[in-house]
């Protein structure tokens, strides 16, 4: 009896045995929350907010300089999630603000401090890029009436529309029905859905406003009475970037939703030949890389504090680019808006063209065109701006490489097998040669 399908079985239901052990008791560790005092953190960077919290474990919370972030002194529950290592919130079974006062020290002296404000930040999305805008105090409640007012209006044309989309699919039912019995009859337009309003809202929250230069301050809450709220003490760093210069989002032509990003001067832009590159230009800058990671997620395990990141930011549009080919301007390309297209049928690929002006929608994107030819060429791009000069940081290197046949690559990859089956067979030959014949 062949015995390995019944132990494959055995292992399988062991293993999933212990797995379900880990998981009970992963479940079971993250379900047994505590009651915690937490910052919520909407860390500000450039045009948009990194969203987080600091639990009790981390002892420093990590800002970028030059906009303000908002913090909220919470209370909630808090579980620890050992797959991802980390502190969890519970916000739905406790979200209790911690009232007081916020401190700003720095050297062990009060140097500000934060009362407890209205804010709500609006998160609009164009051209596939996501900005944010922060209202604080009055402005937040005027903000926030407005887009609930958008928002109504919204919802009440969407349903307008529903009804008239319904009475429309009868009239056409209607109209082919007496087409088909002869009769001259014309198709209704269809209703136009209405367009989306474009924005999304965090809400009307309260926080404090914390907007500092680079350097290493700590916060802590005051209570009513005076007293400092167990807990609130932790330490802030806020961190600026060593240097600016000019990134770029690549978009393929044949990739359009999975853009590459190029942030650091040094990077090489690869292309595929007979194809077209977009750039989207965008202001980068160069980072501490453990900073960085640590604004985002303040339980993160960081990289090494001697690290330096570059950091794609917002998006630069008064500009020119400019294609070199061995040291020659060979082109020239202006800005250009774009519409993409979805290939009908199995293809399933995208179709990037120029945007029509007489299109009242808007266009999907603006970049600067880069078309690409021959294998194995080599361009530099550049962007020139409205003085002329080339601008600091938006020099890089531009690559078409060879694609190699199939084939190659198969006969590469079975190479070290080949030889690996020819060596073993050598030496089984030589272990069972008669002893005679080796006399």
């Amino acid at each position: 009896m062949n015995r390995s399908p019944f132990l494959v079985i055995a292992l399988i239901l062991s293993f999933a045995g212990v797995l379900s052990t880990v998981t009970d008791r992963a479940a079971a560790q993250f379900e047994r929350g505590e009651r915690a005092f937490v910052y919520g953190v909407n860390a500000a960077i450039p045009d948009n907010f990194v969203g987080t919290f600091a639990p009790p474990s981390a002892e420093t919370i990590y800002l970028l300089a030059g906009q303000p972030s908002m913090v909220s002194p919470r209370y909630t529950e808090v579980a620890f999630w050992p797959i991802t290592n980390e502190y969890q919130p519970d916000w739905t079974m406790l979200n209790e603000p911690a009232p007081g006062t916020l401190e700003i020290l720095q050297n062990g002296a009060v140097i500000a401090e934060a009362a407890p404000t209205e804010y709500t930040i609006h998160f609009e999305q164009s051209e596939g890029v996501t900005t944010a805008e922060l209202f604080l105090g009055d402005e937040a409640v005027a903000a926030d009436e407005r887009f609930r007012a958008r928002q109504e209006a919204f919802q009440e044309a969407s349903t307008a529309y529903f009804a008239a989309e319904r009475e429309w699919q009868a009239a056409v039912e209607e109209a082919n029905a007496r087409r088909q019995a002869g009769e001259p009859v014309e198709i209704p337009p269809a209703p136009q859905r209405p367009d989306p309003i474009g924005i999304h809202s965090n809400g009307l929250n309260q926080g404090m406003p914390i907007d500092l230069p680079p350097g290493s301050y700590a916060i802590r809450l005051r209570a009513a009475d005076g007293t400092i709220t167990p807990g609130s003490e932790r330490a802030v760093q806020v961190f600026a970037a060593r240097r600016v210069g000019v990134g770029y989002t690549v978009v393929p032509q044949t990739r359009w939703t999975t853009p590459d990003e190029s942030p650091a001067p040094t990077d090489v832009i690869f292309g595929a030949a007979d194809s077209n590159l977009y750039l989207e230009p965008r202001v980068a800058r160069e980072l501490p890389a453990r900073s960085w990671a640590l604004l985002q997620n303040p339980q993160r395990a960081a990289a090494d504090a001697g690290d330096w990141v570059w950091v794609n930011g917002e998006l630069l549009i008064d500009a020119t680019l400019q294609i070199l080919q061995g040291g020659q301007v060979i082109a020239e390309e202006p800005l250009t808006a774009y519409d993409v297209d979805q290939v009908p049928g199995r293809q399933l690929g995208y179709d990037v063209v120029p945007h029509d002006p007489e299109d009242a929608g808007a266009p999907d994107f603006e970049a600067y065109p880069l078309p690409l030819a021959a294998i194995g060429a080599r361009y530099e791009v550049r962007l020139i701006g409205d003085d002329g000069q080339p601008m600091a940081g938006s020099l890089r290197e531009v690559r078409v490489p060879a694609d190699p046949p199939v084939s190659r690559l198969f006969v590469l990859s079975a190479l070290p097998l080949v030889l690996g089956a020819l060596v073993i067979t050598r030496r089984q030959g030589r272990v069972k040669m008669p002893r005679a014949a080796e006399s």
